[in-house]
């Protein structure tokens, strides 16, 4: 079961930003498809977030979609 995030902790910094995954993924909003933004959470996990959505996952429990395959660049 996925847990959605319906609000932010206010004044929550991101995690240092990564680069899209070396296996060939990206991690991103499977509403609008907009990259996601990492965040630490109070309880010591990490949790994806959508600023455009206003909607998130913890990075353990990613939802159908979130792990779209990069284009091919070869």
């Amino acid at each position: 079961m996925n847990r959605s995030f319906r609000m932010r902790r206010a004044g929550s910094e991101p995690a240092q930003a990564f680069p899209d995954s070396g296996r060939g993924y990206r991690h991103a909003c499977p509403s609008c498809g907009q990259n996601l933004t990492l965040y630490d959470l109070r309880d010591g996990d990490q949790a994806y977030w959508c600023d455009p959505c206003g909607k998130g996952h913890r990075a353990s429990d990613p939802p159908p979609g979130a792990l779209q395959p990069l284009p091919d660049v070869s």
